[in-house]
């Protein structure tokens, strides 16, 4: 699977942040997950560096989901 970035949205009065990937699916339609977490940091990050922590976050997130349960 190559799910593709569609959006990373960043809330900084709620510090939550949504990531959503999509994929085409084999018989046409299109798979969705999304990914809504807490993010907090020390440090002053730009727009970009932000988007990015965020995108490697909710790959954690995602890749220790997969193998739970």
């Amino acid at each position: 699977m190559a799910f593709r970035l569609a959006q990373a949205r960043y809330d900084p009065d709620t510090e939550r942040a949504y990531v959503e990937l999509r994929e085409d699916d084999d018989d046409g339609g299109e798979m969705l997950a999304v990914v809504v977490f807490s993010f907090r940091t020390k440090s002053r990050l730009s727009k970009q560096e932000r988007e990015h922590e965020i995108v490697r976050k909710a790959r954690y997130a995602l890749k220790r989901a997969s193998v739970a349960a």
